[in-house]
């Protein structure tokens, strides 16, 4: 049995398509269906069913992804502990835009001066691409809100990040706002839900609802005096004009986590990242 051949395997008991397997990996399907029939005919048993969406691993397949899962990740702790030390890879971040506004420069900062030898890449996008980009393995991890709708990633850590509602003028009563709210365009964003729900909770009826593309688009809204916001405060600038207002617990915080896919091995430079994520997030 050869553990390349296991790897096709798992890719395709993940992606459940042998389509994708062969796109990801850059081989020809035929490739990757003889390769799956080596397995079946060493093990004398069907691992994959076909259906109209793709293949499903059998009951006998999903035992053998149990194996090949621990032995995979045994293969890749040997070839790692044998190899060199030294950290010099490409490490591939995913983050919303807010989060990548408000915690990442100084984060990345921080990683690059200790590992100048990794090339570091941040990709910004909804949370939804974010999370379909890293079960494709096509990020290394994704800084996320607290709510995903999937089991395929593995929470690595968490923090709090503290939220407040900005305007262009004094608001003289907080339960009267009367300048609509801005909120971002994507469906996930928590700070939109935040705002709304804390509309909801206190009887309230927002006058209108604009929604914009960019964090920039948002802030300047704001700075126009179109509206008001709920904004993470560390993306707030120094020098900013902006009335501040806590809405009080279970509105002035939201919780974000740091997600790998679930069946990917931690390489040096993502533990590094990890680690240094930590000890920034903890000062």
């Amino acid at each position: 049995m050869e553990i390349n051949d296991l790897r096709i395997f798992q890719m395709v008991a993940y992606e459940k398509s042998i389509s994708k397997t062969a796109l990801n990996l850059g081989y020809a399907q035929s490739n990757i269906t003889m390769r799956i029939k080596v397995l079946e005919n060493e093990l004398n048993t069907a691992l994959f069913t076909r259906n109209n969406r793709g293949v499903t691993a059998t009951p006998h397949g999903e035992k053998l992804l149990k194996y090949a899962d621990k032995i995979i990740t045994l293969v890749d702790e040997a070839t790692e502990e044998f190899s060199s030390s030294k950290i010099s890879s490409k490490l591939t971040i995913g983050a919303t835009q807010t989060i990548s506004a408000s915690r990442l420069p100084k984060l990345f900062a921080l990683f690059y001066d200790k590992n100048p030898s990794v090339s570091l890449v941040l990709k910004t996008e909804k949370q939804e691409v974010l999370l379909d980009k890293l079960s494709k393995n096509e990020l290394d991890g994704a800084f996320i809100y607290d709510e995903y709708p999937s089991i395929k990633f593995k929470e690595i850590f968490s923090f709090m990040e503290e939220t407040v509602l900005i305007s262009s003028t004094p608001i003289k009563d907080i339960n009267n706002i009367t300048t609509p709210i801005i909120v971002n365009t994507d469906n996930y964003c928590p700070y939109g839900k935040l705002l709304k729900k804390w509309f909801a909770i206190n009887n309230l009826s927002p006058v209108n609802i604009l929604e914009f593309d960019t964090l920039e688009s948002i802030l300047n809204g704001v700075n126009s005096g179109l509206g008001v916001s709920l904004l993470p405060k560390s993306i707030l600038p120094k020098d900013n004009d902006f009335h501040v207002y806590d809405l009080g617990e279970d509105f002035n915080k939201l919780k974000l986590k740091f997600v790998i896919n679930d069946h990917v091995k931690l390489n040096a430079s993502l533990k590094s990242f990890i680690d240094i994520s930590k000890e920034y997030i903890n000062r």
